[in-house]
């Protein structure tokens, strides 16, 4: 069975904003086109949309730097786009809310932030858990997490670990999937 990777909206933005912007890494954005018109890596609508409008659900100015991801990813046929809205991703999306208010690791706040609508992350969570997709993403675990000392905010690589959730970064899955720079 061929692996599956979801991508997080920052392993999209920042490797935009900092060091493989278009005009310098033509063939990073080649590759990940391909892979995800070939469904390899699927997109979730979550991440979508907060690609195409950003967290404030406010259309982004045609102006902006980010204009020039937004077009490329309108651009895309995406083979394999991720509804969050399914009965199961809704069930597993309820497990993580769940395991972050009880489980003594997390403020009230971090529950707060992750049961915003439009917070990407416990869905895309939610989607590779049920898919059985890999997680990509550029944040690190919080090494410390503990009762005595809860965090105000969740990270994709420690929820996702505590659901069987494989988490990777952008490089490793380049070499995985050959995508050349």
């Amino acid at each position: 069975m061929s692996k599956y990777y979801l991508f997080d909206t920052n392993t999209f933005i920042t490797p935009f904003n900092s060091y493989y912007s278009f005009d310098l890494a033509p063939n990073f954005w080649a590759g990940i086109k391909d892979k995800i018109e070939d469904g390899t890596i699927p997109v979730l609508d979550k991440v979508y949309d907060e690609l195409i409008k950003g967290n404030d659900d406010k259309p982004r100015n045609d102006k902006s730097k980010d204009d020039k991801l937004r077009k490329w990813l309108l651009s895309l046929d995406i083979r394999n786009k991720v509804v969050h809205k399914t009965p199961s991703i809704i069930t597993k999306y309820s497990e993580i809310l769940g395991y972050i208010q009880t489980s003594g690791l997390y403020k009230p706040k971090a529950l707060t932030e992750w049961s915003n609508i439009q917070v990407a992350d416990p869905w895309l969570i939610a989607a590779a858990c049920v898919n059985q997709y890999a997680i990509v993403t550029f944040e690190t675990p919080n090494g410390n997490l503990s009762p005595t000392s809860p965090s105000a905010r969740p990270k994709i690589p420690d929820i996702s670990k505590v659901f069987g959730v494989e988490c990777t970064g952008l490089f490793e899955v380049m070499r995985r999937l050959s995508i050349k720079i």
